[in-house]
């Protein structure tokens, strides 16, 4: 039986911000529960994202050269990213920015300055709501009664690996 509580190793969360106080402090409530990685530039998350494949990212908004709403469209728009959670930690604190962020695809939006118990609230809670995600996407592959790969494996599967017969 899988349970989708208990977790192999600590999840890593991705820290996206320019400002180094900021990821400072985000490190140091972060670090004792988490793995957490940084990123001080857009491109930057967007390589270490499509690298890492974290858990969860904490996205700042106000970044120079590309911010974080083009940073969260591009992750989107990656099949190898557009399913890790995003949520935008920002200063941006107007409803019409918020409404932007979770429309480009965030699950949550948090105005700085944020309490660290509500944050790591709001973070626990999308993990584990990440990991029963991801646990029933796992369970479309197997067959309930006899824990192997369905058909629905083999319709998915079968075309590549024929062509790769080829």
């Amino acid at each position: 039986m899988i349970d989708a509580k208990r977790s192999p190793s600590r999840a890593t969360i991705l820290v996206v911000d320019d400002t180094p106080a900021n990821i400072e402090v985000m490190h140091a409530m972060l670090q004792p529960d988490y793995e957490v990685l940084f990123a001080t530039s857009g491109q930057e998350a967007l390589e270490l994202a499509v690298k890492t494949r974290p858990d969860l990212i904490l996205l700042d908004i106000l970044m120079p050269e590309m911010n974080g709403h083009e940073v969260c469209r591009r992750l989107k728009a990656d099949l190898v990213t557009r399913d890790i959670p995003i949520i935008f930690v920002t200063a941006l604190a107007a409803a019409d920015n918020e409404e932007k962020g979770l429309k480009l695809g965030a699950i949550d939006y948090i105005v700085k300055p944020f309490s660290p118990s509500v944050l790591k609230a709001r973070i626990a809670n999308h993990l584990e709501l990440k990991r029963y995600r991801d646990l029933l996407a796992d369970l479309v592959w197997i067959d309930g009664l006899t824990g192997v790969r369905n058909r629905r494996y083999f319709d998915e599967c079968f075309p590549r690996e024929f062509r790769r017969a080829w």
